[in-house]
């Protein structure tokens, strides 16, 4: 799912009270213990979650829903679930259920007691079932969702004095990410469980139902509603499950004509935006093609619907075959304008839907790679699609994705453990916190995973995450099984690499300086970690890349390692060097505070051998106060070979660079920065 940027930048609460613990603990221990967020000061206890209990292998539900007046917000549902005990014989099965009322329960057709309360519905056996023996559970129930706003079923008023029939009717949509298809469905709410499901859904007549999986039929009834079957074959976990109910147009988006004939791709928009649809969504084809071929693995399912549904509360929900999209995805535009987000949900019909996280700790192994795909897809797209394709705009493109999302971290992440949970880590106050805490699933997922694929090269690591998605596709998976499919098809040992980006906190934070000796030819280069270094926080351990290139036009390459606080490189060299580049492809998370000529800065700006490493001086630029600066800025910012957001870029450094020239003092400074703020926010 791809939240908001605003939910995406938002902090995660962090748990802990101020509470001293009781005697006989110490004063110092009760400090230690409410300083420690994760500890529950009052308990002791651990603040932590664990997956829940799988007592039973569920096998499929059949859901039927009926919807007998569409205008209010009220159904009447039959669930049969079908389910077989592991582990040993069980004389009950508990649920979770949040709204719906339940009215009856049957065990293998014959009434059952049952108990609801506190969220669980828990149905009794006439006698223990053992395993292995599936039987059979039907439950009706009452629903009123006309409260459930984004989760759950969300039921859309229609839109007074609005033209288009979309806007005009009543539309129902399902929201059931992290842990809220209980509140429309009873069901083992948490993801560490896969079956198969089918809608029966009957409501009015002229209404389109859309689900997952592929539909069955569709039932005129006598009383002129209709009764829609929508069927789901190939397992996949509870918070997938979905349905949209609406007055839309369809638009088919592939076709035989297409890169991936056979596979429809119908797009539900509202009525008035159809010749929108070929445009905005028209690459939909072409990355599922793209994305077969790159992870050596079919589309799984049965079609690619893509669902513009009113008041989502997301910006996108990778729902079983059944993205579903927020309205304004369907508003006019140009082709690949939204391909972010079209990659991304798309993404995830591999990552999360055919191989799904099987708790919420792991969860960047979703989101991490769908938001990586969306740097794999600028990668392919410019190298074989739209304008002027070039092996050079294709590494551009991927390697302007990549620094995006670490420039997020590196505003972001700030804090040190164990004040904030790590991206791997299963402390969090609930499971929607899990998307948007400060070490963020989607952008520092998507980093780390450039990060692997710069250490392994392009073969062993494309090929240990197809070995990766064969090996479990259909089930659920834990970070260590993503990792050892990387170790065998690299042979390198990755657990340090994990442990240390994963499984804590933060980032490295490194100041560098640089020193020509000119007597000797020798540039030496100090890095100090300025992160906070203690006995949670040991200093990071890596390696730090320099790029060198010379007047003459020649380069190479050196490397500094790092697994101290400090670390000093020195280089003996055959000349001065005119850029000295740190990790140009940004093969470690890290930020960098580099200090080195100004003149070095203006030629890395200029000719870069990255567009990481270009913009890193673009950016440096800004805060010269220098004309020679203003004149290279002013270059660039007019250079129409460069990529849009790098011109952009250097158009926003001039401002600040103008503002700054003929500032000396520290307060001048200041006062000049904040008057270039003021006037760049104004533009």
């Amino acid at each position: 799912m791809m939240t908001g940027v605003a939910a995406r930048c938002a902090l995660v609460a962090l748990l802990g009270a101020g509470i001293l613990l009781p005697r006989p603990a110490t004063a110092q221990q009760a400090a230690q213990v409410e300083a420690d967020p994760r500890i529950d000061a009052a308990t002791g206890r651990r603040n932590a979650n664990w997956p829940h209990d799988r007592p039973f292998d569920h096998l499929h539900m059949r859901l039927e829903l009926d919807l007998p007046d569409i205008s209010k917000p009220a159904l009447s549902g039959r669930e049969t679930l079908t389910v077989t005990p592991i582990g040993k014989a069980r004389g009950s099965l508990t649920l979770d259920c949040n709204g719906p009322v339940i009215t009856q329960a049957l065990v293998s057709n014959a009434p059952a007691p049952f108990r609801q309360e506190g969220g669980k519905l828990t149905i009794d056996f006439p006698a223990p079932v053992e395993p292995g023996q599936p039987v059979e559970v039907t439950l009706a129930y009452d629903l009123d969702f006309s409260k459930h706003k984004g989760e759950g079923l969300t039921w859309s008023k229609p839109i007074e004095g609005a033209k288009s029939e979309t806007r005009a009717n009543v539309q129902i949509h399902a929201q059931g990410e992290a842990e809220l298809n209980s509140r429309w469905f009873p069901c083992h709410d948490f993801p560490n469980e896969r079956l198969t499901t089918e809608l029966l859904v009957t409501v009015d007549g002229g209404y389109e139902v859309v689900s997952n999986g592929y539909l069955a039929s569709k039932e005129p009834q006598p009383d002129g509603r209709a009764k829609w079957h929508w069927v789901q074959d190939k397992p996949h976990v509870n918070y997938l499950v979905t349905l949209a109910i609406g007055k839309f147009a369809i638009v088919e988006v592939g076709g035989p004509q297409s890169a991936r004939p056979g596979l429809p791709m119908p797009v539900y928009t509202p009525w008035g935006t159809e010749k929108n649809i070929p445009e905005v969504f028209g690459y939909t084809p072409d990355m599922i093609a793209f994305f077969e071929q790159r992870f050596k693995q079919p589309y799984p399912w049965d079609k690619y619907a893509q669902v513009m549904v009113r008041d989502f509360a997301a910006g996108g929900m990778e729902n079983t075959s059944a993205t579903f999209l927020t309205v304004s995805s369907a508003n006019e535009g140009e082709k690949g304008d939204r391909d972010d987000l079209i990659s991304h949900e798309l993404a995830h019909q591999w990552f999360g839907d055919l191989v799904t996280c099987n708790s919420w700790e792991h969860l960047w192994l979703n989101e991490g790679w769908a938001s990586y795909c969306e740097a794999l897809w600028n990668e392919h797209k410019g190298g074989s699609l739209g304008d002027n394709p070039s092996a050079k705009r294709a590494r551009d493109l991927y390697m302007k994705t990549v620094v995006g999302f670490l420039g997020q971290q590196r505003s972001r992440n700030r804090a040190s453990a164990p004040a904030q949970a790590a991206i791997l880590s299963n402390r969090y106050p609930n499971p929607d916190a899990t998307f948007t805490k400060t070490d963020d699933p989607y952008a520092k997922g998507a980093v780390i995973l450039h990060m692997l694929r710069e250490r392994l090269g392009d073969e062993p690591f494309f090929n240990g995450t197809a070995a990766y998605l064969e090996k479990f596709k259909f089930k659920t998976v834990r970070t260590p099984n993503f990792r050892r499919c990387l170790e065998e098809a690299s042979g390198q040992s990755l657990e340090r690499f994990f442990e240390q980006w994963l499984y804590r906190p933060g980032l490295p934070r490194v100041a560098i300086e640089y020193t020509w000796d000119d007597a000797t030819t020798t540039l030496s280069v100090e890095a100090l970690q300025t992160q906070t270094i203690n006995y949670l926080n040991p200093a990071y351990a890596f390696v730090l890349p320099i790029y060198l290139k010379f007047e003459d036009g020649t380069s190479q390459w050196v490397e500094l390692p790092m697994d101290s606080r400090f670390a000093l490189g020195t280089f003996k060299l055959a000349s001065k060097p005119t850029q000295a580049s740190i990790d140009p492809n940004v093969e470690v998370l890290a930020a960098y505070d580099t200090r080195k000529p100004l003149a070095m800065w203006l030629n890395e700006a200029s000719d870069g051998l990255t567009y990481a490493a270009r913009l890193d001086a673009i950016e440096h630029l800004a805060w010269a106060g220098e004309p020679a600066a203003a004149q290279v800025l002013s270059r660039i910012s007019a250079d129409g070979g460069s990529l849009p957001s790098l011109r952009e870029a250097a158009r926003q450094a001039m401002t600040f660079n103008q503002a700054l020239t003929g500032a000396k003092s520290v307060t001048a400074r200041v006062m000049a920065m904040a008057r270039a703020v003021s006037q760049y926010a104004a533009k």
